[in-house]
């Protein structure tokens, strides 16, 4: 990986995105009136793909914020600079196959594995190893981060950018282990309740259901669906600060939890309910 082509190459704008800040490395024999490109890959099974184009993310207010974080964490100016160009570039390897973006059957009724969001979760999916903190950053936060900006330069609208951004953090906090793996649970555990006392309040309001005795003990009709709204509202920043530095992304994963997780459990089930047919199917007609 590197900061500049290679001999003989030159970089163009990525085709797929207009304005997105990716660079896609092309021969110096290619026509000068190409200015732009696409990203080869093949398919080499069910799920993978080998990427045929070397291709980097251009943004400088982000890649010197990127500098500045690593020189503040004790990397000589120098180093930190090659290593943010080492992060933003992407060079295929044949020991390397992507699935694009890895997105859970059950989810991509959300977001599909490929979109605006491509490129840069490929340079994501470099940067985070199997140890944290191993990858050219040194650090899966600071490499969620650039995840969320290179969606953002890549058009990927605010709210789904940070939803993803989200996802891509819990796994962070999870796979670090220790205090900051049992935050997550501690989180998920205030998730759940917060989830079924905005559950049970739409069923009080659906359902007409009411707590007799907390409505007269607050002289308010229908009390219990406020109490149980109010609950749920507040756990969402009551659970948020266990995510530390990225207390942004608790309080997105908590608000969007209330209606992502529902159709995601529907939509598990579903998926199940396929598999189980398929493999029952497939026994009868062998």
């Amino acid at each position: 990986m590197g900061d500049a082509a290679g001999l003989g190459e030159r970089w163009v704008v990525w085709r797929a995105v207009e304005d997105s800040k990716f660079e896609v490395a092309v021969s110096s024999d290619t026509d000068e009136s190409v200015e732009s490109a696409g990203v080869g890959i093949v398919q080499i099974d069910e799920r993978q793909f080998d990427v045929l184009s070397k291709f980097r993310y251009s943004h400088p207010p982000v890649e010197d914020y990127l500098v500045n974080e690593l020189v503040e964490r004790g990397l000589d100016p120098t180093e930190a600079r090659r290593a943010v160009d080492d992060a933003r570039t992407y060079v295929p390897r044949d020991d390397s196959p992507t699935d694009l973006a890895t997105i859970p059957r059950f989810l991509r009724w959300f977001e599909n594995s490929y979109g605006k969001h491509t490129l840069a979760a490929m340079i994501h999916d470099e940067l985070i190893t199997e140890q944290p903190d191993r990858g050219a950053l040194g650090s899966d936060s600071l490499s969620d981060r650039f995840f969320r900006e290179m969606m953002r330069s890549s058009g990927v609208p605010f709210l789904r950018r940070w939803i993803i951004w989200s996802a891509v953090a819990l796994r962070t906090r999870w796979v670090a282990g220790g205090l900051r793996m049992w935050s997550v649970v501690g989180w998920l555990v205030l998730s759940v309740v917060g989830i079924s006392c905005a559950a049970l309040a739409v069923g009080s309001l659906v359902f007409d259901l009411s707590w007799p005795t907390l409505t007269v003990a607050l002289s308010w009709p229908n009390a219990s669906t406020y109490w149980l709204l109010g609950v749920a509202v507040i756990l969402i920043f009551v659970a948020a600060p266990l995510w530390g530095n990225q207390i942004g992304a608790g309080i997105v994963a908590a608000g969007v939890a209330l209606w992502i997780v529902p159709p995601a459990i529907m939509a598990a089930v579903g998926w199940g309910v396929y598999l189980v047919a398929e493999h029952l199917v497939f026994r009868r007609l062998r």
